[in-house]
């Protein structure tokens, strides 16, 4: 029975595989820390930043912060308030790489690419 479910599974999963909705499968969480991490993260590979360590968020009062680093030993910091809709500002050693509403970012990332 396990190598039936098992052999199920990897069918679907190469049948989905080749579906283009698939890359448009986006993180779903509804919590607003994992969902600005997830959105920093889109940033920095969308900028093609070679990242060391992935920027880790805590909550701290009226905001959220999160820090990380580059394989060059650059810092990588987000910072956005906590009010919604959510914006952020994502820094990598110094340099401004976006600012702007969390939810853009995360809409760019699930369209589908050709």
């Amino acid at each position: 029975m396990n190598r039936r479910v098992l052999a199920g599974l990897a069918v679907v999963g190469a049948a989905l595989a080749g579906c283009s909705q698939v890359s448009a499968l986006a993180p779903v969480s509804g919590v607003p820390i994992t969902t600005l991490r997830t959105a920093s993260y889109d940033v920095l590979l969308r900028e093609g930043v070679d990242i060391l360590v992935a920027p880790q968020c805590v909550e701290e009062q009226d905001r959220f912060s999160c820090t990380g680093s580059t394989l060059e030993g650059q810092s990588i910091t987000v910072v956005a308030p906590t009010e919604e809709p959510l914006t952020m500002t994502v820094t990598v050693g110094g340099t401004v790489l976006f600012t702007g509403k969390v939810q853009s970012v995360l809409d760019d990332a699930a369209e589908v690419q050709p």
